[in-house]
């Protein structure tokens, strides 16, 4: 289709080349006639017509030009129009004097205009659709263009977001080891901290002990010790031997001597209520 279509045009302007050509050539020598019939010399006769019709010609050229710059045509066609009527005037004065002669001289110049304005037509349409092609071929290339420069942005990006994620993912894979090795760090100082504090109170709990004994070994003499027993057992009768080494300071034995010892001086008695201090010897009592 577009083949036909170049073929039509090209077959169709040279139609118009040559109608246009055969008008020029009759009115050209209608008018070159008509000057030496004016008395213009022979050898010099022929430029009148060919400033006429050649003018029509390159008014047109103008008019064609003013299109395709997108310029103001006014002033060019007015040129074409008057020098067409002033071409068809003297076509029709050179021609005899009846009416079909005159209608026969009038159509070299209309048809040399109609024709050459046919021609510069398909010429302005031939110039636009080669702009557009142009335009589009322009277009397309820098289209492409801006692709690639996309393209190699896109790819520039791609691979510096990839590089990113990468050390990223490194990074917390990193922090992720780190932070199990310090979670069973912490772990292992919570055991050792709580097997330390265990071990800590058992030794506070038996230095106490200890120093509470030796401290109320030191302090607290056999006479006391003893009147603090019979004080205490007149609190808590069915106190055991453990609690009452723990209130003396001495040991289980010899809370038991002292426990003896007071019942052989009938101090001390035990019955079914539990041990008992004998009257007179409260806990405000001395024993010596």
């Amino acid at each position: 289709m577009q083949r036909a279509n170049k073929y039509i045009s090209a077959f169709s302007a040279l139609l118009v080349l040559f109608l246009a050509s055969s008008a020029f050539v009759l009115s050209f020598e209608a008018l070159k006639d008509l000057a030496k019939d004016a008395g213009v010399a022979e050898q010099m006769a022929w430029l009148y017509p060919a400033i006429i019709d050649g003018a029509i010609i390159i008014f047109s050229l103008s008019v064609l030009r003013a299109n395709l710059n997108r310029e103001n045509v006014l002033y060019p066609w007015v040129l074409v129009s008057l020098f067409t009527v002033l071409s068809v005037a003297l076509n029709i004065i050179h021609a005899e004097q009846d009416f079909l002669a005159r209608f026969l001289a009038a159509i070299p110049p209309v048809a040399l205009f109609l024709s050459f304005e046919l021609l510069t037509s398909q010429l302005k349409a031939v110039a636009v659709r080669l702009r557009a092609i142009q335009s589009l071929t322009e277009i397309d290339k820098e289209i492409q263009e801006k692709q690639i420069e996309l393209s190699n942005v896109i790819v520039g990006r791609t691979a510096e977001l990839d590089g990113i994620v990468h050390e990223r993912k490194a990074l917390l894979e990193k922090l992720d080891t780190e932070i199990k090795q310090l979670e069973d760090k912490m772990s292992n100082l919570k055991e050792e901290a709580r097997q330390k504090n265990k071990v800590v109170k058992n030794t506070l709990s038996t230095n106490i002990v200890k120093n509470g004994r030796s401290e109320h070994g030191r302090t607290v003499k056999k006479p006391d010790a003893l009147q603090q027993l019979l004080t205490f057992l007149s609190n808590s009768p069915n106190a055991s031997l453990s609690e009452m080494a723990t209130v003396i300071g001495r040991s289980k034995s010899t809370a038991g001597a002292y426990v003896a010892e007071l019942e052989a001086h009938n101090m001390l008695r035990k019955d079914s209520e539990g041990w008992q201090v004998v009257e007179g010897y409260q806990k405000d009592s001395r024993v010596d």
